[in-house]
């Protein structure tokens, strides 16, 4: 007995063992797993549309590729590095040699491929950051901070929160006057989150007078920071670095390498100079991009990289808009028909269904509740929906008991088996319901049915739709044109097309 009992506590044992190997295997393989945002910014940032546009729009643009290097040898693996006797040089990271930067390495390996676009990109920038590092006197090399963070993209997120070019955090956004809302987020406007985040940065630098410290809260969030250095009694970045969300931990790190790419070559940066040809719209009521690209041939994509602070595809109530000359021209002349399409077409509201629907070809049947029934049975063997015998028998739940009778307007042909006797209530609704239906469908018959030999013809013009035509003439509706003619919603200009008269 005694024997059994030790070995079935070595059983527990082992077994306690395995399953603790087996996390920990798992936690290792996830963190290895794990992509960090600063890296992930990074490869991805030349297919991002909304950079592939804004070089586009430049008469100038980067080479794709750059081999003709000016700077020394390149040694990835020292990890102390200094660039000048700036602020930064001399108190900011040296990236202590108990962290290894393996940022250097990834970096350096795609710089060919990345660093024309990506410098050139932060030469388009470089005046707005540098006008407010300038006005909360910080040095100049924060200007880099962006390029690691979001690589330009107004959409970039951290996965904890951060967003926009500068990986904002809402508190802060809101704290530092940015809208934050269900239709606009200032995040993505990069003059209006970069006078945010520099102030931001500032505040943090005069908290922690440390910047590994201060990079280190504004990735992570100041509360984290806090509570880590109080937990681990600890006064330095590199003694809370274990205990870091793996998103933006390697904020330090990142940091450093990206000044030593920056400071090694020029790697062909070229001055973009995008030609925006925009006019700016108030849009005083709400919109819906569809409107707009129905009437005016727009796209929701060119919207969008016009006005990136939007989060949906509709400009909200009392919104400026950006929008190309010619649209805003077309805007002005068009906007009742934009509004008319948006509100009458896209936002018809749907027509009421009554309570106690008879479906077309239903036959009334009445079926006895038997012993295990349930309405999901009853509903699949008579081909309905449980919730049209809820609606045809005045059901508020699915509770049916044995011997209840309920009728059933069934289209299953197997179902159609001798009906018992209709209470003569229900039969006289049921016959009064099909008679109005009928006539209902006769008058729509006769009201709608065009005169073939009697039409007029209108001759399609710039900006038309059927909706604005059909507006035109009494009577007549897009779907009336549309049927006469035998097309659909699309038209050219020139085309000539009948008018029915009903």
């Amino acid at each position: 007995m005694y024997l059994v009992q030790i070995l079935s506590k070595r059983i527990k044992l082992q077994l306690l063992f395995a399953l603790t190997l087996v996390i920990c295997f798992n936690f290792s393989f996830a963190q290895k797993q794990h992509i960090s945002t600063y890296k992930k910014e990074f490869k991805q940032f030349r297919k991002l549309e909304y950079n592939i546009n804004l070089i586009a729009l430049s008469e100038v643009k980067p080479d794709k590729k750059w081999n003709n290097y000016n700077g020394g040898p390149i040694n990835t693996t020292d990890s102390l590095f200094s660039f000048s006797d700036s602020l930064l040089a001399k108190y900011f990271p040296t990236n202590s040699d108990k962290i290894r930067n393996e940022y250097l390495a990834f970096y350096f390996s795609q710089k060919t491929a990345k660093c024309p676009t990506l410098f050139s990109l932060l030469k388009y920038y470089e005046p707005i950051i540098s006008q407010n590092l300038t006005k909360n006197n910080l040095p100049k090399e924060l200007n880099l901070l962006p390029v690691i963070l979001s690589a330009f993209n107004p959409n970039s997120n951290n996965g904890i929160g951060g967003y926009g070019y500068w990986h904002l955090n809402y508190p802060q956004a809101i704290k530092y006057g940015l809208t934050v809302n269900s239709f606009v987020d200032e995040r993505s406007d990069f003059k209006k989150s970069t006078k945010a985040a520099t102030r931001y940065i500032a505040d943090l630098y005069k908290k922690y007078n440390d910047w590994e410290l201060t990079l280190t809260a504004y990735s992570c969030g100041v509360n984290t920071v806090n509570k880590l250095l109080t937990r681990h009694s600890a006064t330095s970045y590199k003694e809370i670095y274990p205990f870091l969300q793996p998103e933006t931990k390697d904020i330090v790190q990142a940091f450093v390498a990206m000044n030593y790419v920056y400071n090694y070559d020029n790697y062909g940066a070229i001055n973009l100079n995008p030609i925006f040809d925009l006019d700016t719209i108030q849009i005083e009521k709400k919109l819906q991009f569809e409107a707009i690209n129905h009437v005016l041939e727009t796209k929701s994509k060119q919207l969008r990289f016009l006005n990136p602070i939007l989060t949906k595809d509709i400009f909200p109530n009392n919104f400026t808009a950006y929008l190309p000359k010619e649209t805003s021209i077309k805007f002005v002349e068009l906007k009742d028909s934009i509004y008319f399409y948006q509100d009458s077409v896209m936002l018809k509201p749907k027509v009421e269904t009554p309570d106690f629907v008879i479906p077309k070809n239903g036959e009334p049947y009445v079926y006895t509740v038997r012993s295990g029934d349930v309405l999901g049975l009853i509903a699949d063997k008579h081909n309905v929906r449980v919730s049209q015998i809820q609606n045809w028998n005045g059901l508020n739940g699915t509770r049916i008991n044995i011997g209840q009778k309920l009728t059933i307007y069934s289209k299953n042909e197997k179902s159609k088996v001798k009906s018992e006797k209709l209470p003569t209530e229900k039969k006289e609704l049921i016959d009064k319901t099909k008679t109005n239906n009928k006539k209902s469908a006769q008058q729509h018959t006769i009201n709608k049915t065009p005169n073939t030999k009697s039409h007029s013809t209108y001759t399609v013009k710039s900006g038309d739709n059927l909706w604005v035509i059909a507006k035109k003439y009494s009577g007549v509706s897009a779907q009336n044109i549309m049927d006469f003619n035998g097309i659909d919603g699309n038209l050219k200009v020139g085309q000539v097309i009948k008018i029915p008269k009903y």
